[in-house]
């Protein structure tokens, strides 16, 4: 595992050295590199590998890393999107400047990302947290320009800020236990239970914060102003996908599911997922800039997995991973699709889509796909990820499992007002010419951009219609 981390970590520092003197070069070594580190991985998900202590400081602190479950259906998404966004990012990235620093960290990135599905502990889990945010912090200020700033700004000020909580909680915690994550949880009989509901929602909030849990979501949607790579792949399943894993972590593995159910802590982690939920979906059917539509649509969708968290159950953990992979693969695809639209035509806001598809027919119709999905229509993945999460909802029994299958229902119906906001008039209603600048007759990107576009919607029909050997897996990670 320590190899397939240091082939991207490796393959991304000498790319700036190497002063490849094409583009087409650049492409094939990023390329190269990716799809051999993803083949890595495929493997290490396949084979295991044994435990590896890098470094230890201490009993308690131990840089130490492994690869169970959990940790093998978040590394098998990125290896599965990460050779397709480099790809779609080598077409794009000819719009922008300074690409050999771009690709430079976006590949190093996926290294990182790798240590970090693999951290067997606490200790380890929290470090590369934070790596992810310095490693990424250059991609979201890549542009260098105002809002870029401000933006990269947010991003570190959120980040680092609010993993400060989580660090206070990993200190008190290593008073009363220390080891490997274990299902179940550490032994944490000795530890008052107040005291563990405060250190549990310390890491609620600490690490949700890559998960924009409400109100620690303001970041996500400025980070917009990166290339539309950035925010497809890192921001919008990556890096916010760590904060939900480390919550998955905590829950499961770190404090147990069992401890924490029914207590006060478990009640404002609902609290605070429902109304994540909400917020996200009621912004994103507000906002005008479909970028930053999407990344309120985001928003909403990680309240979806920190709900399937906190309701502390085998089939809420199902739900929320389930939903991990299928919101992945639509917002992805949802991403990849604006920024076509954004570099082909310059048009950004929801009223210049009129007319779109007659110009961009296979991006939109990509788009259309992705969007269905995403609102929960069945045979697609949206459905199958929200059916799991509002089953175990109700599997709670009480008023809070009620309110957060109302909580879904309602952004379904917003996720379809502002998904086809944005669908229906590129189909439906005549071209506006005066809308944005004047755009060819048939203006669909090259082949490194349809190419990702088409595996990706395939893997969204795909695991819709053939959710159960997926459903499986996850069951047995949960313990069912």
């Amino acid at each position: 595992m320590l190899i397939a981390s240091l082939l991207p970590l490796l393959g991304g520092a000498l790319l700036p050295v190497l002063r490849l003197k094409s583009r087409r070069s650049r492409t094939l070594w990023v390329e190269g590199v990716t799809v051999l580190t993803s083949l890595m991985v495929l493997r290490l998900i396949l084979r295991g590998a044994a435990d590896v202590t890098v470094i230890a400081f201490s009993r308690e602190f131990r840089l130490r890393f492994g690869l169970d479950g959990m940790g093998r259906v978040f590394l098998g998404l990125m290896a599965f999107l990460w050779p397709l966004a480099a790809l779609y990012a080598s077409e794009y990235m000819q719009h922008e400047e300074r690409e050999d620093s771009f690709f430079a960290f976006y590949t190093m990135t996926y290294g990182v990302m790798i240590l970090y599905c693999c951290a067997c502990n606490l200790f380890t889990l929290y470090v590369l947290f934070e790596c992810i945010t310095l490693i990424t912090l250059p991609l979201v200020w890549h542009k260098k320009d105002a809002p870029s700033i401000r933006a990269a700004r947010a991003y570190i000020r959120y980040s680092i800020g609010c993993a400060a909580f989580a660090f206070a909680a990993m200190i008190l915690l290593s008073v009363y236990a220390s080891g490997d994550f274990q299902l179940g949880g550490l032994d944490l009989a000795d530890m008052p239970a107040g005291l563990m509901g405060a250190a549990f929602l310390a890491t609620f909030f600490g690490f949700g914060v890559k998960a924009a849990v409400f109100p620690l979501s303001a970041w996500l949607p400025r980070a917009c102003a990166a290339p539309t790579p950035v925010t497809a792949l890192l921001h919008a399943v990556a890096v916010v996908n760590a904060g939900v894993y480390a919550v998955l972590r905590m829950v499961y593995d770190i404090f147990g599911a069992e401890a924490l159910r029914g207590t006060w802590a478990q009640t404002v982690a609902l609290i605070f997922s429902i109304l994540t939920i909400l917020f996200g979906a009621v912004m994103a059917v507000r906002e005008r800039h479909v970028k930053r539509k999407l990344a309120y649509s985001t928003v909403s969708n990680l309240g979806y997995m920190l709900l399937g968290a906190s309701i502390m159950t085998p089939a809420g953990q199902v739900g929320s991973l389930m939903h991990m992979v299928c919101h992945g693969l639509m917002k992805i695809t949802l991403f990849f699709c604006i920024g076509a639209v954004m570099v082909q035509t310059g048009r950004t806001q929801t009223r210049q889509m009129q007319g779109l598809s007659r110009r961009m027919p296979l991006v939109f119709a990509a788009f259309t796909v992705a969007a269905i999905a995403l609102m929960g229509i069945p045979p697609l993945c949206g459905f199958i990820s929200k059916y799991y999460l509002a089953t175990a909802a109700l599997e709670m029994g009480n008023l809070w499992g009620i309110l957060g299958v109302a909580a879904l229902l309602i952004s379904s119906v917003l996720t379809a007002i502002y998904s086809l906001s944005v669908a229906l008039p590129a189909f439906f209603m005549p071209l506006d010419a005066a809308a944005g600048p004047e755009i060819p007759n048939r203006c669909d990107p090259g082949l490194r951009m349809l190419v990702p576009l088409g595996v990706l919607v395939c893997a969204v029909l795909l695991l819709g219609v053939y959710s159960q050997p997926l459903a499986n897996v996850l069951r047995a990670i949960a313990g069912m």
